[in-house]
């Protein structure tokens, strides 16, 4: 068995974390214990025992806590509940939390947001796999499409609801998704996992682990999987995902080494619609997405204090039909954690990020014989580079036995704007008793300032024949700013935490926050309108030989991106597990949002812009996890969802109400067996429907799979 000290225990609990991470919630509490004793007890209890320890995370301070001394909104998805909820990717798993709204746009593509308004690229959600964050510097969004990292692999999903500026910097104003993964010694042996099913999904997935010596294992992952894009539309998504891992383990550090890389084929075919009844060919899109990452973490125990250090890169080339292009980060992040005085604990740290984008001006909407058009976007530099710094410091205090306060500031400085934002936080927890626990917080953080906001111009020239004699024009141009305000989030919340036994226990919060500067499109007032002629394009050739007709547009509407926007949320979040006999177990999630938005200046603002966007919101979403041993042998397990939906009075912006229930059924006779799962997502949707706004989203359908997986140690 490998020896650790009781720090560097503290470092590695993932090693054994999922061993006593609690399989049936991810609101159970456990009593304070020192840290020194609880390890020790860890190490002397059976493997049923360890089952029923304590949820321990790592998202809000950055190191291994117990949840029921953590002072913030946190909940934590174990391997099993992503198991056996049937996700089969990480927004799927999310739905399990209270608070996030998973939208599905297609069947593979979906939008993810937290405590906010919905929408493809929410910028309000920090997302990251073992440390590295996989958000998109460019729109400062995530494509969630191409985080399709194997679900085996992954130890658990800590999804933290509420401003983590302090400890993550930009882009974690709502929440923090943070994704770990196992370790190589979890996974030792060969995987196979293969899957069929509607929408003609395929997908096959590959593990082989192995020790190398007594203080490193290794593993290599691959998948491969192909699908429709979308129900009822012609073509097809084809996602091939790579990972290796190498973890070296010693007395008092823990090294871990990973690469891969993705690619993304999507192939879609739209038919085209006109007044005249005749066949006309469908407009066709290949669009593609690849990108490959390195990353090395390095945990030390240094004096009486533990060092960490996280570095890692990654290269991504875009080349979709709405943006094209390429992005590279260089990231590092280093921090010391040690005790101070009597009863407090300093963390302190540092990072750098270095980025550099190229976006490709393009050309779309080619033209036809009744439609003359292009949209083109424009930069202000073709290749930009940029660099983002930060410093931060916690200083945890014990107050007493039973309150305990977290003090915390980072400022960081954003090179693609050239400004410092100061991001302080500080939270507080109270444990009533064994059984309650309360705590408070407030904080500030920020968004990560993008290419799209600061420096691209949209230029989409467009007539259109509407009918035999009447044309339609529709040509805009919409400018960013670097002028424009950091979109800032102030929270206040509230929580408790209640735990009666093992079999039952809940988590609820209260929130409040006010945003600033959120962006949106206005009018530009600043530039006149000019004529164009059509029949050229923005750089006045022309690529096209001219269609059999011809008009001109006497002017453009101006539009740019603005920062006018503000709002404010408020909502309540609960979360409650009941385990009512020894092999079935339910959780249940609700959540109360409320968005209220206005824009500061009405001679801007459009009726439609942002600001009118973000209130037509799904107000009550709520979701049921339960998971049933039916024997030894047999599982059966279900999930419902439920959202409800706003009509905002525009047929485009409105959101359906949606009501779907999934279910899994596994056999598995022995351990050395193959497991045989039957999926089936909409059990009671016998007709179409959609899970996001309608302008966004394509239709969805029940769909039923059949997966096989095989585990040979």
């Amino acid at each position: 068995m490998k020896k650790f000290s009781n720090i560097t225990q503290a470092i590695t609990a993932k090693k054994l974390v999922h061993s006593f991470l609690l399989p049936t919630s991810y609101i159970l509490l456990s009593s304070p214990v020192n840290a020194s004793a609880e390890l020790e007890t860890l190490m002397d209890m059976s493997l049923e025992d360890l089952s029923r320890a304590s949820v321990t995370l790592t998202s809000v301070a950055k190191k291994e806590q117990s949840l029921n001394k953590v002072p913030a909104a946190v909940h934590v998805i174990t391997a099993e509940q992503i198991r056996r909820s049937g996700a089969r990717t990480i927004p799927e798993a999310l739905s399990l939390v209270p608070g996030m709204h998973v939208a599905r746009l297609s069947e593979n593509n979906w939008a993810v947001s937290a405590r906010g308004a919905n929408e493809m690229l929410f910028n309000k959600l920090l997302v990251s796999i073992d440390g590295r964050s996989i958000f998109n510097p460019m729109t400062s969004g995530v494509i969630w499409e191409n985080a399709q990292i194997m679900m085996a692999d992954i130890d658990r999903i800590e999804v933290l609801l509420g401003p983590a500026g302090t400890m993550w910097g930009g882009n974690a104003a709502n929440g923090v998704v943070n994704i770990i993964s196992k370790n190589a010694d979890e996974t030792l042996g060969l995987y196979t996992e293969t899957t069929v099913g509607g929408a003609n999904h395929q997908d096959v997935k590959l593990r082989l682990g192995s020790a190398i010596n007594d203080k490193t294992d290794a593993r290599i992952s691959v998948s491969g999987m192909r699908s429709d894009y979308a129900v009822g539309e012609e073509g097809d998504f084809r996602n091939y995902n790579i990972n290796m891992r190498v973890d070296r383990s010693t007395y008092d550090s823990e090294l871990t080494v990973q690469f891969g890389g993705y690619n993304t084929d999507i192939h879609t075919e739209i038919e085209t619609v006109h007044f005249v009844n005749i066949a006309l060919a469908p407009e066709v899109y290949d669009e593609n997405s690849r990108g490959l990452f390195g990353m090395v973490n390095y945990d030390t125990e240094i004096a009486t204090g533990v060092l960490s250090v996280n570095v890692w890169a990654d290269n991504h080339k875009l080349d979709y039909e709405y943006f094209k292009g390429n992005y590279r980060n260089w990231d590092l992040d280093v921090y010391y954690r040690l005790p101070v005085l009597a009863a407090s604990e300093l963390t302190i740290g540092g990072g750098a990020r270095f980025t550099q984008t190229e976006v490709l001006p393009f050309l779309t909407l080619a033209p036809t014989e009744f439609r003359k058009g292009t949209r083109t976007h424009l930069y202000k530099d073709q290749v930009s580079s940029y660099d983002t710094y930060n410093m931060y410091s916690q200083l945890e205090t014990a107050v007493t036995d039973k309150v305990t306060t977290y003090l915390g500031l980072k400022v960081e400085y954003f090179g693609l704007v050239d400004r410092y934002e100061f991001l302080p936080q500080a939270r507080i927890s109270y444990d009533y008793s064994s059984q309650h626990q309360f705590w408070t917080g407030l904080g500030r953080a920020v968004v990560t300032p993008s290419i799209i906001d600061t420096a691209s111009t949209v230029v989409d020239l467009s007539v259109e024949q509407i009918t035999q004699n009447n044309y339609q024009d529709t040509s805009t141009i919409v400018r960013g700013s670097e002028n424009l305000k950091t979109e800032a989030v102030t929270t206040f919340d509230l929580g408790h935490r209640y735990f009666l036994s093992n079999a039952f226990s809940t988590s609820t919060t209260l929130f409040y926050s006010q945003y600033e500067n959120i962006r949106g499109i206005g009018k530009d007032n600043t530039q006149p309108m000019p004529p164009i002629d059509v029949s050229t394009d923005p750089w006045g050739g022309d690529p096209w030989s001219p269609a059999p007709w011809e008009a001109t547009p006497e002017s453009i509407d101006m539009y740019q991106y603005i920062d006018d926007i503000k709002a404010q949320t408020w909502g309540a979040e609960l979360a409650v597990f009941w385990q009512p006999a020894s092999n079935f177990r339910v959780n249940v999630n609700y959540a109360y949002h409320q968005v209220l938005a206005a824009c500061n200046d009405s001679d801007v603002c459009l009726d439609y812009s942002r600001a009118k966007q973000e209130e037509p919101q799904p107000n009550h979403i709520a979701s049921a996890h339960t998971m049933w041993d039916v024997t030894d042998s047999v599982q059966f397990d279900m999930m419902y969802k439920y959202i409800q939906g706003n009509d905002s009075g525009s047929e485009d912006l409105g959101w359906d109400t949606i009501s779907t229930l999934d279910a899994r059924l596994a056999w598995q006779q022995k351990r050395d067996w193959p497991r045989i799962e039957l999926l089936v997502d909409g059990i009671f949707n016998t007709k179409p429907y959609y899970e996001s706004n309608r302008r966004a989203a394509y239709e969805l359908e029940r769909q039923v799979y059949l997966k096989a997986v095989w585990v040979m140690e």
